[in-house]
């Protein structure tokens, strides 16, 4: 068990929790801002004019009173409503109505006369953006990576402090000759290596050996991290393999209109990404680790030698 205190823990769970959580689709489907349409109408050349409700009230269908009406406007003489549906839309009254729909994703746009075919284009034309969800069930993977990625580098910071491998206090022992000191506790790793020298007599080949299962604990789970750094790419290369896949396996689709393109293309998108993401600030982290350890054991070894040579020291003057 990791020498992580429980609020560490907790805290590392909720976060876990909440990552995870938001990854799980909801039945909310994501929707397209209507002003999105207006903004595209606007970027293509059109002049768009809001209307007053009461002047085309023939455009505001009754029977669908629980649709948000974004507005009345008109494109070059073309008069339309737009309604966001908050979902995706169903409307089944256009014929009773008499009015011309069509819809995309949550938008509903509703006309008395054939919408241009311009119009018509760049309103099917809107797509969501990428979000989280485009990634599909390999979201769960990299969560699980992304979560084993915080927790290890959060516990091997936490662990290697200095407070707990080589304090202060025991390099200035080590540099003032006042060492070793019995008074010592076993907080650290060098008091450690300390207490057994003073408390079993070990030989030096026994000490070196602690030592060694010292410096072993502050390897562990080093091992994950690099897991995390050969799997979270590959598992993004999967899904872009299967995006791609359901991108030519669907091109028949693509023909009749069917929206499988943008699908397949996020979730190849996205999976590499958040592979990458996951990945190359684990390799840092893992670096940096790599490099206080480093560290920490030019320390316990120059603890052990200290240690020997005094009771080399000690064997001589005896």
């Amino acid at each position: 068990m990791y020498p992580v205190s429980s609020k560490v823990l907790a805290l590392l769970g909720l976060l876990a929790l909440g990552f995870l959580s938001s990854c799980i689709p909801e039945d909310q489907v994501s929707r397209i801002v209507p002003e999105s349409f207006l903004e595209a109408l606007e970027i293509e050349g059109f002049t768009v004019t809001s209307l007053p409700k009461e002047s085309v009230n023939e455009l505001v269908a009754s029977q669908i009173p629980t649709y948000e009406l974004a507005g009345l406007f008109e494109v070059d003489s073309f008069k339309f409503s737009l309604y966001d549906t908050a979902g995706k839309v169903d409307f089944k009254n256009a014929d009773e109505t008499g009015l011309h729909a069509i819809s995309n994703i949550n938008l509903l746009l509703l006309s008395e006369s054939v919408p241009p075919r311009h119009i018509e284009e760049l309103f099917l034309s809107l797509r969501l953006p990428l979000t989280i969800y485009d990634a599909g069930v390999f979201i769960y993977p990299l969560g699980i990576c992304l979560f084993f990625a915080v927790f290890v580098l959060t516990e091997r910071i936490l662990s290697l402090r200095r407070s707990k491998t080589f304090p202060r206090k025991v390099e200035k022992a080590l540099k003032t000759g006042d060492f070793p000191n019995k008074k010592w506790k076993q907080n650290s790793a060098s008091e450690r290596i300390v207490w057994v020298a003073l408390n079993e007599n070990p030989s030096p080949e026994s000490l070196k050996a602690y030592t060694d299962l010292e410096i072993s604990s502050m390897e562990r789970g080093l091992f994950i991290l690099e897991v995390v750094i050969a799997g979270a790419p590959l598992i993004g290369l999967l899904g872009t393999v299967t995006g791609l896949v359901q991108v030519f396996s669907s091109i028949p689709d693509i023909a009749q209109g069917k929206d499988v393109l943008a699908e397949g293309i996020g979730l190849a998108l996205l999976t590499t990404i958040l592979g990458l993401a996951i990945a190359i600030p684990t390799l840092i982290g893992h670096a940096y680790l790599g490099r206080v350890i480093d560290k920490r054991v030019t320390s316990l070894q120059w603890v052990t030698s200290r240690i020997n040579d005094a009771r080399k020291q000690k064997v001589r003057d005896f």
